[in-house]
């Protein structure tokens, strides 16, 4: 039997057993999983643990009548991982079940540790500490571990627990003596087989829940593939930084589990504990930041066949103990993912400091809402996989020379509602001018400037003084960050006095400004990008809407996204037939005529040429619609654009609509009788509760519809801080009574 007392063989029916390898060949690219069905499992699984409750509050497993309390500890840490707030009864008295439970047994003492931690670190504090101080004490001359205190044989099984265990410790501020940590590296290496997998004990067959265990250990210990020797943080730069001590026994752990994934079997130990397996590469894939073994997306994957093998009653495989690690999975793997860091080269230059993004998400925990996770993304991802989480972070010495198609795909990220980190590693001056030619090539006429002392992103979570930050607004939006000063190396070693802590607490601030008030996204979420058809010019196809937005010399695209959602908008809840990709036009164009409701915006004074002014009142004069808006509410535009009306229809007036007026009754479309507004306009006019609209007419027919509140910005989606405008639903819904009126009066 295995190391681990909890590890039994799964009884998966045979009759499933005959589909699932012609399944699990097809099942990386066919996993269907959506985030609401894995919702679905998680709570049905934790409705099954709490149905199986003993009177006396604690948990048993049939299969494992001898486990000290040790069930009781992995069902109390599944829960709360699955998001059962430790301060419910049940889960207080669970609580109060586990800091009970002696420290006699490795795995029980870990899972203790981390079922406390989980909970509350500061609370069970010393509780934490002395089952560490407990599982350092027994830890074998080799720098391995077995069951108990006794000098017997060791095994990886209780290794990898006992690792667990120390590093939930360390992470909760328990002090840890480095030589626990040497010794045991220096053994897991020397056991590992020459095919870069590990077997329970020392000599025998590579099997995948060890391997798992084995890689999970090396990263735990600080391996990250090598030993970072970068010490120290003097004149703005690390020390070593970018020098590690080569090992290779990581990448090859690595490669095994690529080579050898599936989910419906424990690789090379067929069914014998699966769910067990499951739980390690869940370690395995959060540890190092991949999303992908080898070409397996692990939690997809494994989120697909748990959901799918779930029993009626809420179960798996008819145990608490299995049905405890496939919550684990489920709930932690799914933790929604913050920041993905760019791997932009092939070589280790974009990743002189290995461990910076996990230590920053470690810090940040669950500070911005709910615990998060991060990991690394390819730079020859799909643009969809870039977009998963709302921050790409990259670092080096030296910048990378991208070429034109390269820097539109950065360039592309950023104007579907992506925020870009780049740091100087180092404060590398290189690396600061290469950043600078990518900005002046990919965003040209928008500079790059140093970050005002009362940028929200000083403020976002902490106070915190500037920073020499820069960053580049796209539209309304800061959208690209960059630190010339150094940030990671800080990170990376998480100790320096006084700096780390201002360089967490300013990265913190970054993430908080980067999501915004935005939920994040769900990691099983499918990301679709706009489609792009006819983009260029051409009339509508058939009957089909296409919206048009007026191209002038200024600032006349500040939301790239806002009509593209708008469409989709449209066609969701109102049942319009919307071409998805809005049509640029100058408005001295000839086929102007075919474009017959247009929208025109900005945030700054302009002046368009005679021409455009009289083609403008022409085309509106023949039936064509005008909805302009002052992007983040800005006075110049608004100044602008009323200036632009007087010089082209010198005989009409804008006048304010009337609270009753039919745009507002939603006669087509929503009711609107209020509607909400952002922070920044509410702190001008605390009193703003209905939308304000100004209107032009010609004839007696409503041509135009100005809003000198943001419209676009709720239109877009994105985050704003400064915008004075409506609430993203609001201004949807605002917008599509606009166009439906303009459609049907």
């Amino acid at each position: 039997m295995s190391g681990l007392a909890f590890a039994r063989r799964s009884r998966t029916p045979a009759t499933l057993l005959l589909v699932l390898p012609l399944w699990a060949a097809t099942l990386c690219p066919a996993a269907d999983v959506t985030s609401a069905q894995v919702h679905q499992a998680i709570d049905r699984g934790v409705r099954a643990l709490k149905r199986s409750r003993q009177a006396n509050g604690s948990w048993v497993d049939p299969h494992h009548p001898r486990d000290r309390g040790g069930v009781t500890c992995l069902v109390t840490l599944a829960l709360l991982a699955a998001g059962e707030p430790p301060g419910l009864p049940e889960m207080q008295s669970a609580l109060e079940l586990v800091q009970r439970t002696e420290n006699e047994y490795v795995y029980v003492a870990a899972l203790k540790i981390m079922a406390l931690a989980q909970a509350d670190p500061q609370k069970h504090r010393a509780a934490i500490a002395a089952a560490a101080r407990w599982l350092a004490d027994v830890q074998l001359p080799n720098g391995l571990w077995t069951y108990d205190a006794r000098q017997g044989a060791f095994d990886h099984s209780n290794t990898q627990f006992a690792l667990l265990g120390l590093h939930a410790a360390a992470q909760a501020g328990v002090d840890v003596p480095g030589s626990v940590w040497k010794r045991a590296r220096s053994t897991l290496l020397g056991n590992q087989n020459e095919d870069g997998g590990w077997s329970y004990r020392t000599g025998g067959q590579s099997y995948g829940s060890m391997t798992a265990a084995g890689v999970a250990d090396l990263i735990i210990l600080g391996s990250a593939t090598a030993i970072p020797q970068e010490r120290g943080f003097r004149d703005g730069a690390a020390p070593g930084c970018g020098r590690y001590q080569g090992s290779g026994a990581l990448v090859k752990g690595l490669e095994w589990l690529g080579r050898n994934f599936r989910v419906d079997q424990n690789p090379q130990h067929g069914t014998r504990w699966l769910h067990y397996w499951l739980y390690a590469v869940e370690r395995c894939g959060i540890l190092s930041g991949r999303r992908y073994l080898g070409e397996h997306d692990w939690y997809r994957e494994g989120a697909g066949f748990l959901v799918r093998t779930q029993a009626a009653d809420g179960m798996w495989d008819d145990s608490v103990v299995n049905t405890s690690f496939a919550l684990l999975f489920l709930a932690k793997g799914r933790r929604p993912l913050l920041i993905q860091k760019l791997k932009w080269s092939r070589d280790d230059a974009w990743n002189p400091d290995r461990s910076d993004a996990d230590h920053l998400v470690s810090f940040i925990g669950d500070k911005l809402g709910e615990p998060t996770a991060w990991q690394v993304v390819e730079f020859d991802a799909p643009l969809e996989e870039w977009l998963a989480a709302p921050l790409l972070y990259m670092q080096g010495h030296d910048f990378p020379d991208w070429n034109a198609p390269q820097r539109e795909k950065v360039r592309r990220y950023v104007e579907l509602g992506g925020t870009l980190l780049a740091e100087a590693c180092c404060g590398r001056e290189a690396f600061r001018k290469g950043f600078e030619r990518f900005v002046a090539q990919a965003f040209p006429g928008a500079p790059l400037r140093e970050l005002d002392p009362g940028h929200p992103i000083y403020s976002a979570y902490y106070d915190l003084p500037p920073a020499g930050l820069m960053g580049l607004d796209v539209g309304c939006r800061t959208s690209v960050i960059f630190s010339p000063r150094d940030l990671s190396c800080l990170w990376e070693q998480g100790d320096v006095p006084e700096l780390s802590e201002r360089a967490f607490k300013l990265g913190t601030n970054i993430a908080a400004f980067a999501v915004g008030r935005q939920a994040l996204r769900e990691r099983l979420d499918v990301i679709t990008l706009p489609v792009l058809e006819g983009r260029a010019s051409g009339k509508p196809v058939g009957d089909a809407l296409r919206l048009a937005q007026v191209v002038y010399d200024g600032d006349w695209h500040p939301d790239p996204q806002a009509l593209v959602r708008f469409a989709e908008y449209l066609r969701q809840n109102a049942a319009l037939d919307v071409i998805t990709q809005y049509r640029p036009i100058r408005l001295d164009d000839p086929e102007l005529y075919t474009c017959p409701i247009l929208f025109m915006t900005g945030h700054y004074g302009f002046e368009l040429s005679q021409g455009e002014i009289e083609a403008l009142a022409a085309h509106l004069r023949r039936g064509g619609f005008l909805l302009a808006e002052a992007c983040c509410g800005r006075e110049a535009f608004d100044a602008a654009f009323r200036a632009l009306l007087k010089r082209a229809l010198p005989d009409s007036e804008l006048k304010l609509l009337p609270e009753n007026h039919v745009i507002f009754r939603g006669e087509p479309g929503f009711r609107l009788e209020t509607v909400g507004y952002k922070p920044a306009a509410l702190a001008e006019k605390p009193d703003l509760r209905r939308p304000v609209l100004w209107g032009l007419e010609i004839g007696g027919r409503l041509a135009v519809v100005y809003s000198p509140y943001s419209i676009g910005c709720g239109l877009d989606g994105h985050v704003c801080y400064n915008c004075r405008g409506y609430l993203d639903e609001d201004a949807r819904r605002l917008a599509t009574n606009i166009v439906l009126y303009a459609l049907t009066h």
